[in-house]
């Protein structure tokens, strides 16, 4: 039996999905004869994913994409401090 997803999980699957994806055509931009053009699936919401969401997420800057990950991570939006054992 499998649990049903959060939205919040859909939303970090994908996204990690679809952020992937271009990191890998990136990589294979940089050495074109060296890797094949990989599948990737066609429609509505892939479509909306590569063009709407990505482009968008890049260009969000680095401080505010790691607030808003440790805001999804943690509820208090604090990482917990480990203290060293021993």
């Amino acid at each position: 039996m499998s649990q049903k997803e959060s939205f919040g999980e859909r939303l970090r699957k994908n996204a990690e999905k679809y952020l992937l994806e271009a990191a890998t055509d990136d990589v294979a931009s940089l050495y074109p004869g060296l890797s094949a053009k990989p599948y990737r699936k066609k429609g509505l919401v892939p479509f909306f994913w590569r063009k709407v969401f990505v482009p968008i997420y890049l260009m969000i800057p680095w401080n505010v994409r790691k607030k808003m990950i440790l805001m999804s991570s943690y509820p208090s939006g604090k990482r917990p401090q480990w203290g060293r054992r021993g």
